[in-house]
């Protein structure tokens, strides 16, 4: 194993908590939906994806057909396409077989990990490092799941809606230690804040208008 992949597990092992955390929701979310255990973990290897998750899981709760839970988990990640593109351009010269191989496990996590390694003025293999994360994640994204399933039993629907803000939380957290201005701050505490009360006013929609109304505050301050 390379010191660069090392680094990666190293700095994988940061969120791998919280990332725990979120899948812990994902395995709540899938024994709900009453989803088999086996179904559930394959869908956090295969998707790999937590809010895609989220989405095909409530689908599949209200009865709608395969294909279109399947749809709705594609579009949900289509974000990670411009993701991946935007990895290759720091994985110039690795063979493009292997770059397809590990783009299945590109993440929102794995992906701003690696894009702030790259900023920093250090000699490192971004692949390498790239790869440490994703092996620290995944890791972390299964026990996730597998804890949630066994702990989604019975649970109340309130907790098991809590649960599902771990997602928004774990972003902020990321943020603040890649931000250091006081605006930058001011906007995840915004988030962290009001997400989970406009979460529960609004169904769907609280992360979204929490984002509006952060970025709306933080401009009028700016200016």
């Amino acid at each position: 194993m390379s010191e660069d992949v090392k680094r990666g597990l190293k700095a994988g092992s940061a969120i791998a908590p919280t990332f725990v955390a979120i899948f812990i929701g994902v395995g709540i979310a899938a024994e709900v939906a009453d989803l088999p255990p086996l179904a559930a973990l394959l869908s956090s290897a295969a998707v790999f994806a937590a809010p895609a998750q989220f989405a095909m899981f409530d689908m599949a709760m209200q009865d709608h057909a395969m294909l279109q839970v399947i749809s709705v988990g594609v579009l949900v990640n289509l974000r990670f396409f411009v993701m991946s593109l935007t990895l290759t351009n720091f994985f110039a010269t690795v063979p493009r077989r292997r770059i397809a191989y590990w783009a299945q496990f590109v993440s929102a996590s794995s992906y701003l990990v690696t894009f702030f390694q790259s900023r920093r003025n250090q000699p490192v293999d971004l692949f390498d490092f790239y790869r440490g994360v994703v092996l620290m994640t995944f890791t972390a994204a299964m026990v996730g799941t597998a804890i949630g399933i066994v702990i989604g039993a019975g649970l109340p629907a309130l907790l098991a809606f809590g649960a599902t803000l771990f997602l928004p939380v774990y972003f902020s957290l990321l943020l603040v230690g890649e931000t250091r201005g006081r605006h930058e701050v001011a906007a995840v505490t915004i988030g962290l804040l009001f997400t989970p009360p406009l979460e529960m006013w609004v169904p769907g929609w609280g992360l979204f208008i929490a984002a509006i109304g952060a970025g709306v505050i933080v401009t009028a301050a700016k200016r």
